[in-house]
């Protein structure tokens, strides 16, 4: 009787494989959050640019403030995906880190231009944006978002060459390629698993 109770090692194994892929299904990624800023820098650097090649109206500009608007729904869509998630790796921590880690440095980069009067080269912010998008890829094996990390860096070197406002186009570009589409296929795959396994 005892015996019949006790797992083969095959079962064993095949219990694991199980549970890993239910953790993996439960940690998939939404895409939410990669949609969200890759909508809203998309659309406040496109604004920005037919704004400084057509009508020029100072007040226009003001559309930046949409990223700071774009941090209470960051806030729910993240308080949401960490109650939904059944399981928590250490990888959820060490992305947790890098992002809110580039969040403060994008912050302070602000305050800093702002304090000196300066307009921000657009290079340092793609620079920024290409550390915790490439990191993301990378550790997650997510290939759209490492291309996305080293277009962010390419699109960096580019906008040194181009004079404004036409580097407000490598930062709309920057945003499609390096979480908009990303962020597409997160929320297809999420949708996929979801409907697959509900």
């Amino acid at each position: 009787m005892q015996q019949e109770n006790e797992m083969t090692g095959q079962e064993s194994l095949e219990l694991i494989a199980r549970m890993i892929h239910k953790a993996k299904r439960d940690y998939l990624d939404s895409g939410l959050s990669a949609l969200l800023w890759g909508s809203v820098i998309s659309f406040c650097s496109l604004a920005s640019f037919i704004n400084q090649v057509t009508v020029k109206i100072p007040a226009i500009d003001i559309v930046w403030v949409l990223t700071f608007i774009a941090v209470v729904p960051q806030i729910l869509i993240a308080i949401r995906e960490k109650r939904s998630r059944k399981y928590k790796t250490y990888e959820e921590d060490h992305m947790g880190g890098i992002w809110i880690s580039f969040a403060i440095a994008v912050f302070l980069l602000n305050l800093i231009f702002w304090r000196y009067e300066y307009t921000g080269e657009p290079a340092i912010y793609l620079m920024l944006y290409g550390v915790p998008t490439f990191a993301t890829g990378y550790s997650r094996r997510f290939p759209p978002m490492v291309f996305g990390g080293l277009a962010c860096w390419a699109l960096a070197g580019v906008s040194l060459f181009c004079g404004y406002p036409y580097t407000l186009l490598c930062i709309t570009a920057a945003a499609l390629v390096a979480w908009f589409i990303p962020g597409l296929i997160l929320r297809k795959r999420y949708l996929k698993a979801k409907r697959t396994h509900v």
